[in-house]
């Protein structure tokens, strides 16, 4: 669900002064989270990358709900950040959606201080239904507006756009998505000028189950990077552009309009000035109605 970019957890360190007290409340808010609505209709129907983005949409007036919550692994240091998403549908094959997150630092800011909001829409403009799957091509486009706190990541107001494309078939599934980021308005801290986040991902279903019984897909997935001059105080310094990529394993669970992932992403290589950390693990869960 991703559009705008990998996790911001990513992208910088937020300290965790109370790590015993913020994953207790954190359990209680998705223990909430997961007993509502568990009878509602509504079918989850199709996937995609978790770390990354697909080309899928939500059905003509849908609404589809996202918490997931990040644990990103620095030396000594861990870092917990809980993303909120929340995707309507205009038509079968156009959604519009926002998304934000919340670090967790300390206790006081559990419940305040959201991060950075993104507003990203997505046109399927492609699908062709075969035997056991189906070929489908989206193209995204959305922006992303700076918290202008210092607690969060974002430092520059940036539009993105994008193509992605998948095939899911009953036994493997198959993305690739490209997008290009170019960052308008510049803050005081430093940023790269432009970013072209992509992302491969295979998908296998090990038991075929039918439509209304709990499905799992495991998942495996390539996420890049290639970033531009970094860009401060109205300097752009040469040569300070660079690359990364991730590999990510989780899985989707799904039974009716419910979706479980679980997964943790690990770097593989990074020669950005930014460091990245040991692992991210994630833990989502999705509901549409």
């Amino acid at each position: 669900m991703h559009v705008i970019g990998i996790k911001n957890i990513l992208e910088k360190k937020v300290r965790n002064k109370s790590s015993g007290e913020v994953r207790l409340r954190i359990m209680v808010v998705l223990g909430f989270f997961l007993s509502i609505s568990w009878t509602m209709s509504g079918y989850v129907q199709a996937h995609e990358p978790i770390f990354g983005v697909g080309p899928r949409t939500i059905w003509k007036h849908g609404f589809g709900y996202e918490m997931e919550l990040a644990q990103a692994g620095f030396p000594g240091d861990d870092h917990w950040q809980l993303d909120y998403h929340l995707v309507y549908g205009l038509t079968p094959d156009w959604s519009v959606s926002a998304e934000t997150h919340q670090p967790l630092a300390t206790k006081q800011q559990f419940f305040g201080t959201p991060g950075a909001l993104g507003i990203m829409t997505k046109y399927r403009f492609y699908r062709q239904d075969v035997e056991g799957g189906v070929y489908h091509a989206a193209v995204l486009g959305g922006t992303e507006f700076p918290s202008g706190s210092a607690d969060h990541e974002a430092t520059a107001t940036g539009i993105l756009g994008g193509l992605s494309a998948a095939y899911e078939g009953r036994r493997w599934l198959l993305f690739g998505t490209g997008r290009y980021r170019v960052n308008l308005v510049q803050a005081q801290k430093t940023s790269p000028e432009w970013i072209v986040p992509y992302d491969v991902a295979v998908g296998f279903r090990p038991v075929l189950t039918g439509f209304y019984e709990p499905d799992v897909v495991l998942m495996a997935e390539l996420n890049g990077q290639i970033l531009g001059d970094q860009h401060q105080d109205g300097t752009s310094p040469s040569g300070t552009g660079g690359s990364r990529l991730l590999t990510g394993f989780g899985a989707w669970i799904t039974y009716r309009n419910w979706a479980f992932k679980p997964g943790i992403q690990l770097p593989v290589y990074n020669d950005f000035a930014d460091n990245l950390p040991d692992f991210l693990w994630v833990f989502a869960a999705e509901i549409h109605l």
